[in-house]
């Protein structure tokens, strides 16, 4: 009987193999068909901007009950895709069909810097949204007019911060956490040592949300003529909350149905309007374009660095030695690539690996290159420890960086475990020392020395490396360090930041500062794609999930929060990390 089902189960997966060679094979014609087709005429591109953008094409991070394709569209890509529209004359214009993004707010303003250059070449934006969060609204104020759907909204309410604490819960459950940390403003600890927002921290928070705010006030105001006292009154009393309010207060140009957009993109391409519209989505269009080759033996090489940062780890979406340390050798014996970008996008993480990063940094500047860094919506932590000794660092307005701060945590079950669950745990050492730091002792006054010094000489190191790269006193790096959090304008005042602008400024700098008029521009890591492997992969990965809980959307919300916690939760080393949890609406 086994032999049979044995038999059994080889054909079956012979089957399913096959099966996936067929879907990928298929996907793989349509897309070459699509991308021979090209597109038709007077066509309209449609941006449903609803993915996530990582910062690298195919780099989105994947993690429990989410599946991240090779495919996803990353920034560089976005904006170059954006910019060819606007030079194709096949497409006569561009449709924004809004209503939730799921974009840092640095990516938000670059991807709106360009949407507001392709209107340069006189092609019409319009943008609709059947509700308009306050991120996609942004993005929407752009456009010529902006439409709302009869039922909708626009939700302009602010920038506020929701912290969860969980000390309470964890002293009901006999859970203590040890914690040790240099900075008075690090707080990525406060949510295990207190039930309240601490005032340094409270006087961070409202600090960067409101420059965060009032660079969103400033780029709505610009676009849609609205004064920030008028945008301050929406905001405090909700008056983009349905859709004669958002009419009433200029918030929208008309309130219309989706379809009768359509009828007046038609008219303005004057095609009749029993003729179906053209409208291309953003993945179709990607399929007909390829990036214009640049020019010239001389490379810039962009390194992207997004993600948490992590120790031997070569998974997508992070940051680790394992992934950066032989890129960044290569790149510092290729002597066709004559500068680097660093591109930033990271909260930081182990403390470790941003120290050996950093390092290699400073061997491609030892070999005469330069380097410059890059922030995308975060730098912050470990991820501004990397970028720390560039030679110029450039930054988004709306970026947040700074926290230069340490801390460790070590969880502590041992009353948990003795009162809990009746478990008790004997030892015998030869050395006092000898079973290490664990979770079901209390720490003895020698081990919370040891880590309390751990920590702040990681913290030294780690304040060295600013003032030595940013070239400024260790007394001004003590004062304005503290895990602390700015915004990119704000850090660009302080020293810890020399330009403000996005990716395409920072690549003209490292060309300028390596004295070249004509080069290609190259992007490292590479990414591997194995679509085979990736469909497999992602199918025996949630069938395990998918058999304990089913994957609705209040399940996958949940989860999701919990992979943001995770990181912390699980760190075995000092961390340098950013203390918040980003979530834009």
């Amino acid at each position: 009987m086994s032999f049979f089902k044995g038999v059994l189960s080889s054909c079956l997966g012979v089957f399913l193999a096959i099966i996936a060679l067929v879907v990928v094979s298929s996907i793989f014609a349509a897309g070459a068909f699509m991308g021979d087709k090209g597109i038709a005429k007077s066509s309209v591109l449609e941006l449903n901007l609803t993915d996530v953008v990582p910062e690298q094409t195919g780099n989105a991070a994947s993690g429990g009950f989410e599946f991240a394709s090779s495919n996803t569209l990353g920034l560089r890509d976005l904006n170059s895709i954006i910019d060819h529209a606007a030079t194709d004359d096949k497409v006569e214009g561009l449709f924004l069909k809004l209503s939730g993004v799921s974009m840092g707010q640095a990516t938000l303003t670059s991807v709106r810097q360009h949407l507001l250059d392709f209107k340069e070449s006189g092609k019409f934006v319009y943008a609709y949204g059947d509700a308009f969060s306050q991120s996609a609204y942004l993005l929407a104020t752009v456009a010529d007019s902006i439409f709302l759907n009869p039922r909708g909204g626009v939700d302009i309410k602010g920038y506020g911060a929701l912290l969860p604490f969980f000390k309470e819960a964890m002293d009901e459950l006999g859970i203590g956490v040890d914690i040790f940390y240099a900075g008075n403003f690090k707080s990525a600890t406060e949510p295990f040592r207190r039930n309240d927002i601490s005032e340094p921290n409270a006087l961070q928070t409202r600090e960067y949300l409101t420059g965060m705010y009032n660079i969103y006030a400033d780029l709505v105001s610009d676009s849609r003529g609205i004064s920030k006292a008028e945008l301050d009154n929406i905001a405090s009393n909700m008056l983009g909350r349905d859709a004669q309010s958002s009419l009433d207060n200029r918030l929208v140009d008309d309130i219309a149905y989706v379809t009768e957009i359509h009828d007046l993109m038609k008219e303005r391409i004057g095609l009749d309007v029993d003729k179906r519209l053209k409208l291309i989505d953003l993945q179709k269009y990607r399929g007909t374009w390829t990036r214009k080759s640049d020019g010239g033996s001389d490379k810039i090489a962009i390194v992207y660095a997004e993600g948490n940062v992590v120790y031997d780890d070569d998974s997508k979406g992070v940051i680790s030695e394992k992934k950066l340390v032989e890129v960044l050798r290569r790149i510092k014996r290729k002597k066709s690539i004559k500068a680097v970008v660093l591109r930033v996008n990271s909260g930081g993480g182990s403390a470790l690996t941003s120290d050996i990063i950093h390092h290699e940094i400073e061997q491609i500047k030892a070999a005469g290159k330069k380097v410059i860094a890059s922030f995308g919506d975060l730098a912050a932590s470990g991820g501004y420890y990397i970028a720390a000794g560039a030679d110029t660092i450039v930054s988004a307005p709306n970026t947040i960086t700074g926290s230069i701060g340490v801390f460790a945590m070590l969880p502590n079950f041992s009353e948990f475990a003795r009162e809990r669950l009746m478990l008790n745990f004997d030892t015998i050492k030869t050395h006092p020392m000898a079973i290490g730091l664990n979770t079901v002792y209390d720490l003895d006054a020698k081990e919370r020395q040891l880590l309390q010094e751990s920590v702040e000489d990681i913290y030294d190191r780690f304040t060295s490396v600013v003032a030595e790269g940013r070239n400024l006193p260790m007394e001004t790096v003590k004062e304005i360090a503290q895990g602390r959090v700015y915004t990119g304008l704000r850090a660009k005042e302080i020293g810890l930041v020399d330009e403000i602008g996005y990716l395409e400024d920072a690549i003209v700098i490292a060309a300028g500062s390596a004295g070249l008029d004509d080069y290609k521009v190259v992007e490292y890591p590479a990414i591997e794609v194995d679509p085979l492997e990736e469909i497999i992969n992602g199918i025996m990965q949630g069938s395990a999930e998918a058999s304990i809980m089913p994957l609705d959307a209040k399940t996958v919300k949940l989860m999701s929060e919990y992979n943001r916690w995770k990181p912390i939760l699980q760190s075995t080393e000092p961390q340098a990390r950013f203390p918040y949890i980003m979530v834009y609406e």
